[in-house]
């Protein structure tokens, strides 16, 4: 599938300094269309913030149904989120999915449903239809996932677990796919794959716990994965390789925003090879301790041909598919 490359900018949300060795294609300074003039049931729609160290992406269905993947650390709800559903003109969230209970993952869902008033239960919050994640606890200490329950009923939010195998009803013009959650993969049409996430050798059980979705809408593959592992090395130990399960179950893809955020945990050269993607999304903040996103995985994707595009320059990226090809377009810095 080919790729329609075209650059936008829109001065709006704050956001960091250029990281250079990352490059970018197109030409600035072309206003994003207004999101009136959208026709509706058109398009898909993806959009990755920058959040610092975290992860959020909002998708917007042909049929305008919006959904929000993960919502960053603490503050990235308030000072990331709002502003972009505000210029987006959402006030509404038809879903929520936590792909896992990291705090850069699920820290930014208390803020974001408190709205600009920062309290839950006045008429500014943003209200969400439904809630998903991966059911259970957490595996690893989360100091954010008792605050997210606490969120989630305090604002009235029906919470409701993913599990591999099943869809998750947004929008009929397009199908979600959950492939992976809590260790178990199931292939569409296949049967699960269960890996033993409980032994001691193990790091990064949390990540490896992480919902792995499918988006499809007609042509257009788009495989999101929160912080999948891939047997790579995580605080001196290997983590479980997910990845590669997935990577079978799925094969070749358009786009892949890269697990947890570009780290050797992840995105190993079976899963890099298998997906094949056209251009790859990362979000880990400018200069952050981890090293987000390490040059051996930047190499990776760099040999398979795959454009790279990182929100640690400060962007705001959005994709838009009719179904059949895509662009990718940058709405702020």
């Amino acid at each position: 599938m080919r790729i329609l490359p075209i650059l936008f900018l829109f001065c709006c949300l704050p956001a960091c300094m250029p990281l250079p060795a990352l490059p970018l294609r197109g030409d600035s300074g072309v206003s994003i269309p207004d999101a009136d003039a959208v026709e509706a049931g058109s398009k898909l729609e993806i959009y990755l913030p920058d959040v610092g160290q975290g992860d959020a992406t909002l998708l917007r269905s042909p049929g305008g149904k919006t959904l929000l993947i993960d919502a960053g650390p603490p503050s990235a709800g308030r000072e990331r989120l709002l502003p972009l559903l505000r210029e987006l003109k959402v006030d509404k969230l038809d879903a929520l999915l936590v792909t896992h209970y990291d705090l850069d993952h699920l820290g930014g869902v208390p803020s974001l449903l408190a709205g600009e008033d920062g309290e839950i239960g006045t008429p500014d919050d943003i209200a969400v239809g439904v809630a998903y994640d991966r059911g259970g606890k957490p595996w690893d200490n989360s100091p954010g996932y008792g605050e997210y329950l606490k969120a989630l009923a305090e604002a009235g939010i029906p919470r409701r677990s993913l599990e591999a195998g099943q869809t998750l009803p947004l929008d009929e013009a397009m199908e979600i796919l959950c492939l992976a959650a809590n260790g178990v993969v199931t292939p569409p049409g296949g049967m699960p794959v269960t890996v033993d996430l409980t032994p001691a050798t193990y790091s990064g059980k949390e990540n490896a716990a992480s919902i792995a979705l499918l988006v499809e809408f007609d042509d257009f593959r788009y495989l999101t994965s929160g912080d999948l592992t891939g047997g790579g090395s995580l605080d001196g130990y290997l983590t479980p390789d997910i990845e590669s399960i997935v990577a079978g179950a799925v094969g070749q893809v358009d786009v892949v925003p890269a697990n947890h955020h570009g780290s050797l945990s992840s995105s190993n050269a079976s899963f890099v090879e298998a997906t094949a993607p056209s251009a790859i999304l990362i979000q880990a903040g400018k200069d952050n301790a981890y090293g987000h996103p390490h040059t051996e995985v930047l190499a990776r994707w760099r040999a398979i041909g795959a454009e790279i595009y990182s929100t640690a320059e400060g962007m705001v990226f959005s994709l838009e598919t009719l179904g059949d090809g895509f662009e990718i377009r940058t709405i702020g810095r």
